[in-house]
């Protein structure tokens, strides 16, 4: 990337993006190749090369979690260097650190549970020799984060606490998902679950207090509206996270001996913190709304946010039927739980970070042409729209098939007839949201693979050097 058009922060920022972007991918194909095992013929034959659902999990999952956490990376230098001015060479140099060491444990992470070689846990299922890398790559992030925010951190907007609430809960977290390997907790079974479970909860609000933060930082600096940021409400979302924190692993956990006041806690906390996120969203888009009131064309980020609000609000049913503690028994280990996964990291965070990545890209290639032909274009329009369509597919799928199976098996019956077609109709829909999301990420590819053409300005000298080039 050329180092006289783009400044440090703009390659810095492109380099995590783009890092992101391929976990996105490698999630994608990993998920495309594991859903394939709903289909008897193909399932069968995958197995017999060693290929199964059980290997493959692992994978998807962990490129998953990488690409959300990666996004927040990505929105939060995006901030640090508007706001406080270019890195510094021991930025730069704890940057080259963190991403070499996320490189290691990423390419490590993927040959190893190909192979069949992991910890067996969830969410952190790749060898644990990984760990070191991406704990001593978390460390060098944070020092820059720290560093960055720590002399004015009591004038700091929101946002700036939810980045740094979710990057030491993250650090916290993802050390006590590794207690197992303590004797003490790996000799009593349902202390381990106790810890795993509570990790994992823990693990998925760290980032979801990352992607609020990028939420509303976007939306303030695409509204101009500093006062959201400052708000009540934005504070009391900060809170309920923080409480959420502690308290939303129980739900996972409701098999396990626990105080019954625990269970409507967490309850509680969580539908509220859905509420404000819902409501914050809907005040975001509409403020967006009024701000490009004069302004024609279309704008991906405002499309991904408006679509989060939906979904927010749709999944909101789902998230109080698994919740509460005697229905959650009900559909506990159906596929209504993997519903409500997908659409909340899918629907909800990725929209959200999506979103974020085309206000972003705007910012770095703010030409027009680069903006309404690759960011917002026609193109980006029509992909959007089919994600969308086929994650409304694939969740109803879910849904159906496992309320199907939650209701035949309180009744006592065999799964119906029907449930044959299943794993066809659910690999269709799994396998279009799959092709959306990568037809997105190619109408962005060219700002990748080509980005000083699209950097530079037609009057600009280094212009006709390229024109000739070609």
């Amino acid at each position: 990337m050329n180092r006289e058009a783009f400044k440090s922060s703009e390659r810095m920022t492109l380099t995590v993006m783009a890092c992101a972007l391929a976990c996105m991918f490698l999630s994608i194909a990993m998920g495309a190749v594991a859903v394939l095992s709903y289909l008897p013929a193909v399932g069968h034959a995958m197995a017999q090369k060693g290929l199964s659902l059980v290997q493959l999990r692992p994978l998807h999952t962990t490129f998953a979690s990488a690409w959300l956490y990666l996004g927040c990376v990505a929105c939060i230098y995006t901030y640090l260097f508007k706001r406080y001015g270019e890195p510094s060479r021991g930025e730069r140099s704890r940057f080259i650190a963190h991403m070499v060491c996320w490189g290691i444990a990423g390419l490590g992470s993927f040959l190893t549970l190909l192979a069949g070689i992991g910890s067996g846990r969830e969410y952190l299922g790749f060898h644990p020799v990984f760990s070191l890398f991406i704990i001593v790559g978390w460390l060098c992030f944070l020092w820059t984060l720290v560093g960055r925010i720590r002399k004015d951190f009591w004038a700091q907007p929101v946002y700036v606490y939810m980045w740094g609430t979710g990057s030491v809960f993250f650090l916290y977290t993802f050390i006590e998902g590794h207690l197992h390997y303590l004797p003490f907790v790996s000799a009593h079974p349902i202390a381990d679950l106790q810890i795993q479970w509570k990790s994992c909860g823990t693990l998925v609000a760290a980032f979801n207090q990352m992607v609020y933060g990028s939420m509303i930082y976007i939306g303030e600096r695409l509204t101009g509206d500093k006062r959201t940021a400052q708000s009540k409400q934005a504070f009391a979302l900060l809170g309920l996270g923080l409480l959420n924190s502690f308290t939303n692993y129980v739900h996972h956990t409701y098999h396990l001996p626990q105080a019954h006041m625990l269970k409507w806690v967490a309850f509680t906390v969580s539908m509220l913190e859905i509420l404000i996120v819902w409501n914050m969203l809907r005040e975001l888009v509409q403020k967006m709304q009024n701000s490009r009131s004069k302004k024609t064309g279309y704008s991906t980020t405002q499309c991904f946010f408006g679509l989060a609000k939906s979904w927010n609000m749709i999944l909101l049913p789902l998230a109080l039927v698994i919740s509460v503690p005697p229905l959650n028994s009900f559909i506990h280990g159906t596929h209504v739980v993997m519903a409500h996964a997908m659409g909340s990291e899918l629907a909800i965070d990725t929209y959200i970070l999506l979103g974020a990545f085309a206000w972003i890209l705007t910012q770095v290639f703010p030409k027009r042409e680069s903006v309404e032909g690759l960011i917002d274009s026609h193109q980006v329009r029509l992909h959007v729209s089919m994600l969308n369509a086929g994650l409304i597919g694939l969740v109803s799928c879910l849904l159906v098939g496992g309320l199907t199976v939650a209701v035949s098996r309180y009744r006592g019956f065999p799964r119906p007839e029907y449930m044959d077609y299943f794993g066809p109709v659910l690999a269709a829909f799994a396998l279009f949201v799959g092709y959306s999301l990568v037809r997105i990420l190619w109408d962005w590819s060219p700002l990748f693979g080509d980005s000083l053409r699209h950097k530079l300005l037609r009057h600009d000298p280094r212009w006709a050097k390229l024109v000739k080039e070609d």
